[in-house]
Order: structure tokens, then C-alpha cells, then sequence
């Protein structure tokens, strides 16, 4: 029982310790001197090496170039809570080949230093003699990624297989108390038979019976710390198998309770994005809509001034018409006028001459002298 307590008091200040330090998680790993400055490199995340793995199959520059942002930052974070903003692209533009070296080569002596121990660390890649330090840090990351799928799918096995062991055991563990606590129970109960014998006046035979009733005795004695020390064992299996069951369902549940933190952090940054650009098309709708607007009433004003410019000349033209007739009526009855003066010239000259005269033609095939 002693040896169970110790080791339960000694872990309590390992988290407590644990618990104290949780910002070392996420601090830098490590700080590299480049042309742009300090860059700041920050250890894997799940997130980083799904990133990774999305990446396509290209050249090891152009893979590390691209994963660099997720690992780098010209900030260093204290703890959890500070902001860790992504290197900048125009900063990884800026790099020069002697910069990727010099990346490529310390962050992997940090994955290779915190990563050494393990049984994965077996199949892990090393740097050859002429390999360049990016084509390297491109495989082991490559691996990295590898090994975070296996201890991914094993874990969730463990998981599946862990959740209902757990469970039988306390089950188990507590049947067994149940079992235990029935039988002390029983023996508790169980009142020693009362003999009514006659007085023996031999004393050695009332030694003998005072000396088995002793043994008895001792016998029932041993019998109750017996199962009083099962009882207490026992106690402290299925209390020790319900404290594991309870951490591991707070494992659980904190885990859950971080997806689902980020779940609702995704959530609420979507909807902020689609009100932010919700606004902006409102914004957009209501100035096209103001544009619109104004140019409907130009248009409906040009139009108006069109039409009445239509209507006017219309009736210019209408009037223009009906003095062209006018003036055309005046026109032929003048040269009516003018022919029946003619005529009537034209009727006195032939009175006055002889019949055989020549005649010359007038208008309207009157002969006129």
C-alpha cells in the first residue's frame, strides 16, 4: 500500500510541473540568423504536416520554399497565447541559397535532436555526404509526415481497444470488491454457536477448551484482517482503475472539447468573412444601384429632351409642309391666272390677224402670234 502511494505522490508535482511549463510547447524551437533578419522556427504541428502532406510532388526547394511559412516567423511567441504570424512572402523571396542551407540544416538537427529516442526513429533518414541540406530536411520531413499517419492510425486503434478495457476492468475490479465486501459481510454476521456444557472440574480440560477457544478465535481474527486487507487491496485496485478511467475520459474529453473549440473558431471565422464580404457586396449593389439610378434619370431626361426635340420638329416639319402647299396652291393659281390672260391675249391677236398668219405654240398649246 505504501509503494502504490508514493509513486501517485511523486507524479503530482511532475504535472503540476508539466502543467507549469505548457508554454514551452509553444515557443520557438530554435532562431536562425538569415539576410532579413532573425527568423524564428517553430516545431511541428498536426496542422503543419497535413499542410505537408497537400503539398505536390515537386522539387525539394520549391516544396521547402512553400512549407516554410508554417514553421517560420519573424515573431517570437512566449506562450500559448501569443500571436505567431507566418513568414511574410516577400521575406521568402528575399532568401538567398546560403539562407535555405542555413535553414534546411538547423531545423532538421532540431527534428533529429527532439525526435532521437523511440522505436521510429529506426528507419530514419540520414544526410548523405554531398546531399544538400534542403533535399535532406525535404525527406525527413517527408518521413515525419509517414510517422505521424502510423501513430495516428495506432492510436486510434489503442483508443478503440483502450476504451473498452478500461471499462471491463473497472467492472471487473469492482465485481471483485463487490464479492469481497459480501463475504465480510457475511462473516460479520456470523454469530459463534453458544454450547451449554456441564462443569468439568478436570483443569486440564479446561485448558484444552480455553485453549481452543483462543485458536478459534485467532482463527476468526485472521479470517477478518484477511479479508480486510483483500478488501482494502481491492479498494484501491477498482479506486485506481476508476482514476484511470477518469483520466482517460478527460483526455478525451479535453481533446474533444479542442476540436471542438476550433471547430467553432473555424465557424465564427467563416461567418465573419461572409458578413465582411456580404458587406462589401451590399455596398457594391447599393453604389451599382446609386450609379444605376443616376444614369436612369440622365437617360430619362435625354430621352424626355429627345422627344420634345422629335415633337418640335415634327411639327416644324408639318408646318413646313402645309406652307409648301399653300405656297404650291398660290403657284398654280397664278400660272392659272397667267394662262387665261394668255388665252385671252392669245384669242384678241387672232381676231386681228388674217387666217394663213403663222402661229407660234404658247402654253398649254395655245398659239400665240
Amino acid at each position: 500500500m505504501a509503494k502504490d502511494i508514493n509513486p501517485s505522490n511523486g507524479e503530482q508535482p511532475a504535472a503540476k510541473k508539466k502543467g507549469l511549463n505548457l508554454d514551452q510547447l509553444f515557443r520557438p524551437a530554435t532562431a536562425v540568423s538569415t539576410s532579413v533578419g532573425t527568423l524564428y522556427l517553430y516545431g511541428l504541428r498536426t496542422s503543419d504536416l497535413s499542410a505537408l502532406a497537400a503539398l505536390p510532388d515537386e522539387e525539394p526547394a520549391d516544396r521547402i520554399r512553400a512549407f516554410l511559412p508554417h514553421i517560420a516567423s519573424r515573431v517570437e511567441a512566449k506562450g500559448f497565447k501569443d500571436e505567431r504570424p507566418p513568414l511574410a512572402t516577400a521575406d521568402v523571396d528575399q532568401l538567398s541559397n546560403p539562407d535555405w542551407e542555413q535553414i534546411s540544416a538547423v531545423y532538421a538537427k532540431t527534428l533529429l535532436r527532439g525526435s532521437s529516442d523511440g522505436d521510429d526513429s529506426l528507419g530514419r533518414p540520414e544526410r548523405e555526404a554531398s546531399e544538400p541540406a534542403v533535399t535532406f530536411l525535404d525527406r525527413l520531413l517527408k518521413y515525419e509526415v509517414q510517422v505521424q499517419s502510423q501513430q495516428l492510425r495506432r492510436m486510434r486503434e489503442k483508443m478503440l481497444e483502450s476504451t473498452s478495457s478500461i471499462f471491463d476492468q473497472v467492472r471487473k475490479s469492482s465485481s471483485a470488491l463487490g464479492s469481497t465486501l459480501s463475504a465480510f459481510d457475511q462473516f460479520t454476521k456470523r454469530a459463534a454457536p453458544v454450547e451449554i456444557r456441564a462443569p468439568n472440574m478436570d483443569h486440564l480440560h479446561a485448558m484444552n477448551e480455553q485453549f481452543a477457544r483462543q485458536a478459534r478465535e485467532r482463527a476468526e481474527e485472521l479470517e477478518m484482517v484477511r479479508l480486510t486487507g483483500k478488501m482494502t487491496a481491492e479498494s484501491a485496485k477498482t479506486l485506481k482503475d476508476l482514476a484511470e478511467a477518469a483520466t482517460f475520459l478527460l483526455e478525451q474529453w479535453d481533446e474533444r472539447d479542442k476540436k471542438a473549440d476550433q471547430s467553432t473558431r473555424k465557424q465564427i471565422s467563416i461567418a465573419v468573412w461572409s458578413v465582411g464580404v456580404s458587406a462589401v457586396l451590399a455596398l457594391f449593389a447599393l453604389i451599382v444601384s446609386g450609379l444605376a439610378y443616376y444614369q436612369d434619370k440622365d437617360n430619362n431626361l435625354a430621352g424626355d429632351q429627345w422627344q420634345s426635340e422629335l415633337i418640335a420638329a415634327v411639327r416644324e416639319g408639318n408646318r413646313q409642309s402645309a406652307d409648301a402647299k399653300n405656297e404650291a396652291q398660290r403657284l398654280r393659281d397664278q400660272v392659272a391666272d397667267l394662262e387665261a390672260k394668255i388665252a385671252k391675249t392669245a384669242s384678241v391677236s387672232i381676231a386681228g390677224r388674217p387666217a394663213t398668219s403663222q402661229r407660234k405654240p404658247g402654253l398649254n398649246g395655245v398659239q400665240v402670234p
